[in-house]
């Protein structure tokens, strides 16, 4: 996948070497006849038209060169290969088959509204590796719901939260991009773990504030970071449904939870974009069509 800074060094580059070769041939032209004065022209104009090149082209080759150096790191990693993925498919099979429906879902959501779909299969691959400091805290990875309910609530929330910062350690020892690390950072932005939250007041617990609730953040700030986010809640909330007639409502209730809490604020999707992409998941959510195991209602996530 060519992303919009490589499309525009190549546009650039071809009009320069366009521009050089007008110049010349206008310097012909002036010329008339193949001369010393033909010879004074071209050289000129090839030289005018060589500083143009250094000069602009000096900040697009340096724009050329990362864009292929992050495509080639991106690729590398689309493979399922590394040792990170590796441990997550042994150590949390469930968040492991999790990621890999997370980035079918973002990738295909993406290309509809011409984001870096290539960014988002590959960050969902990554986006939950901080639960393997613990993965049987995590419903997908255990068939006990109970685990951990000698811990009080707010314990538990700052447990699961934990993931995000987690995998943000994880992903800087393994020296994944920084692009990775980010969307890493803001799949859950400033969201509420609102299992737990729900749970402490339903009981009557004293003195709870929603913000120890909330996952740390930040919101997403690029429109892949917000569909990676969207992607993340709405397979985490299919998996509980036992057939396909709501997937329309649930996505309906995932975008307006998300919107309501301004978790999409910082992300530049517009409205149309949102439309979009609501389709998109309506589609692909109804054509995985696979057995979905009913957890609970309240997804701990």
């Amino acid at each position: 996948m060519i992303d919009k800074s490589l499309k525009s060094s190549i546009v650039v580059i071809g009009l320069i070497f366009l521009s050089n070769f007008l110049l010349n041939i206008l310097a012909v032209l002036l010329a008339g006849v193949l001369s010393l004065k033909v010879s004074v022209y071209l050289f000129l104009f090839t030289f005018i038209s060589s500083l143009l090149a250094v000069t602009v082209l000096g900040g697009f080759f340096t724009g050329l060169s990362a864009s292929l150096l992050r495509l080639s790191r991106l690729l590398k990693l689309n493979n399922l290969t590394h040792p990170l993925l590796l441990r997550l498919s042994a150590e949390a099979p469930g968040t492991y088959h999790h990621s890999i429906l997370v980035a079918d879902l973002s990738s295909k959501a993406a290309k509809v509204i011409g984001a870096d779909s290539l960014l988002c299969r590959v960050a969902s691959y990554f986006h939950d590796i901080g639960k393997l400091k613990n993965p049987a805290l995590f419903v997908e990875n255990s068939k006990n719901e109970q685990n951990n309910q000698d811990l009080d609530l707010l314990e538990n929330a700052k447990f699961i939260k934990n993931h995000v910062e987690d995998g943000i350690r994880l992903a800087k020892d393994a020296h994944l991009p920084q692009t990775i690390i980010n969307l890493i950072a803001q799949h859950h932005g400033t969201s509420l773990c609102s299992y737990f939250y729900d749970l402490a007041k339903s009981k009557g617990t004293e003195g709870i504030r929603k913000a120890d609730f909330r996952y740390k953040g930040p919101k997403p700030q690029t429109k892949e970071a917000a569909i990676v986010m969207l992607a993340d809640a709405l397979e985490a909330k299919a998996r509980v449904k036992d057939n396909s007639s709501s997937i329309k409502d649930l996505v309906e209730e995932t975008f307006a939870d998300k919107i309501n809490d301004g978790q999409l604020n910082e992300s530049t999707l517009s409205e149309r974009e949102l439309f979009k992409l609501k389709q998109s998941f309506i589609k692909t959510l109804e054509s995985m069509a696979h057995q979905r195991i009913e957890y609970t209602v309240n997804h701990k996530y």
